[in-house]
């Protein structure tokens, strides 16, 4: 299939520091490319355009004749495709630039790492401010130092339609970038923050313990405790599996090149102290693990031991070393989680308490009333038990459904699968807690403005099935 895309495609990269300027050269390696760095300064745009080289970062390493160089952002006007790759601190700076000069049709790429407050994402942010929506997102495994040098990298680019991840392609082609792709861009975004917080755990570990089974002892904890965050804070856990997850985070965390890693090793070899405070990564990393912290329930955070480590050290005052206490962090309580209920016209409603009840453990086992025993409470139910079974078996959180025929039997079922937390509604509040002989009992606030009986209420039962 032939796609209509410009041949001699106008890219601009917003930024000449040391990753703007390799993602520069490997774009500029394609000769159909027409390839802008927009800089700040005039004195390094004179440099890059008369000797071919950014002195500043890469003073040794000849960029390609084909590649210009500017500091009139007018130029943003003309491009196809736009790069940003700034700090993060300095986007707020460039808003009103690119409001100036985007056309309907550009492309932005945000290769920027980080997250704006309540836990935004650059590229939420930039699509609210800018009221501009064609904005998406590139990260993963790359030192711009072996980038720039031509070493084959692997990064994700998050997107929503063909056509952006057909541009971006097509301006990689005849490169050594080499992309793989998902369509969670809120998932990639939130991985370039999450796993900086990570590699400085792993900087720790190396520079305490010198031994290669402890540091993929915690790099597999901390891929595990990852998954949990990215999950709970609106991403796919499958995003993982790509250079942004996996990739991203054993560069940063297992390379020397690192600064999260090299902070890591200051504080395991004993140098972290109270003026560490004012550096760029430590700052970061407080700011990131504050919001993690704000967005996880207090279930969740059970599950993340080694976080609550990073934060006690980042964020409380008075700690200048991780204190790991290796029984506590790796003990693990497997915990069953049962609940029960009709499940008839399944709705957010529902997802939202097994979502919940999910949380508390590692399997959840659902009791799903059966016809009979619904007709014995003369309650009809318009979806039968066998599709409301298989709706619940096809769910995520759902590790098994077992049948509920009568109102006694919640007593054996929790002794018969080794029941730890059992769950209802808060309109059953106080009637299961005889069962606090055998488990725990939790109640669940329901979910506000839909049930059920509302929605019976408005469906033609005869239309659906």
């Amino acid at each position: 299939m032939q796609h209509n895309i410009n041949s001699n495609m106008k890219i601009t990269i917003l930024g000449g520091g040391s990753f703007g300027t390799a993602l520069a050269c490997q774009i500029a390696e394609n000769e159909n490319n027409q390839v802008t760095l927009l800089v700040r300064n005039e004195e390094i745009s004179e440099e890059i355009n008369r000797e071919h080289i950014n002195s500043k970062y890469f003073p040794n390493k000849r960029l390609p004749h084909n590649l210009k160089a500017s500091t009139d952002l007018s130029i943003l006007g003309n491009a196809e495709l736009i790069f940003l790759a700034v700090p993060t601190k300095s986007i707020p700076q460039i808003i009103d630039t690119l409001k100036k000069y985007l056309k309907p049709e550009s492309l932005v790429v945000n290769v920027a790492k980080g997250l704006f407050d309540e836990g935004k994402t650059i590229v939420e942010y930039l699509r609210e401010v800018l009221e501009f929506e064609n904005i998406i997102t590139l990260k993963g495994a790359s030192f711009s130092v072996e980038m720039i040098n031509s070493a084959p990298t692997l990064v994700t680019l998050g997107f929503e339609n063909k056509a952006q991840l057909i541009k971006v392609e097509t301006a990689f082609s005849k490169t050594n970038i080499y992309l793989d792709f998902t369509t969670d861009i809120r998932g990639v975004e939130l991985l370039s923050a999450l796993k900086n917080i990570y590699a400085i755990l792993l900087g720790h570990i190396d520079a305490k313990y010198n031994a290669a089974n402890t540091r993929f002892l915690f790099l597999t904890k901390a891929f595990s405790e990852i998954k949990i965050i990215l999950k709970a804070m609106g991403g796919k856990p499958e995003t993982m599996d790509l250079s942004c997850g996996i990739g991203d985070i054993s560069l940063t965390a297992l390379n020397d090149l690192s600064r999260n890693r090299t902070l890591g090793l200051l504080i395991g070899k004993g140098f972290y102290n109270p003026s560490f405070q004012d550096n760029s990564v430590v700052l970061e990393g407080i700011k990131t693990l504050k919001l993690i912290d704000k967005a996880i329930s207090e279930d969740l955070r059970r599950k993340l031991p080694l976080l609550q480590e990073m934060i006690s050290l980042l964020v409380k005052e008075g700690e200048y070393t991780l204190n790991l206490d290796f029984d506590e962090l790796f003990k693990k309580n497997y915990t069953t989680v049962l609940t029960y209920g009709t499940f008839d016209l399944l709705h957010y409603g529902h997802l939202e308490i097994l979502r919940r009840a999910k949380q508390l453990g590692d399997r959840l086992i659902v009791g799903l009333s059966t016809d009979k025993f619904n007709e014995g409470k003369d309650k009809v139910c318009i979806i039968k038990y066998e599709k409301r079974k298989q709706l619940l078996e096809a769910l995520p959180y759902v590790d098994l459904v077992i049948p509920e025929n009568t109102w006694d039997q919640k007593a054996e079922d929790v002794q018969t699968h080794h029941v730890d937390v059992f769950v209802m509604g808060s309109d059953w509040e106080g009637k299961f807690d005889h069962l606090k002989e055998y488990c725990e009992v939790r109640y669940f606030p329901r979910t506000r403005g839909i049930s059920t009986s509302a929605l019976k209420k408005v469906l033609d039962k005869d239309q659906l099935f």
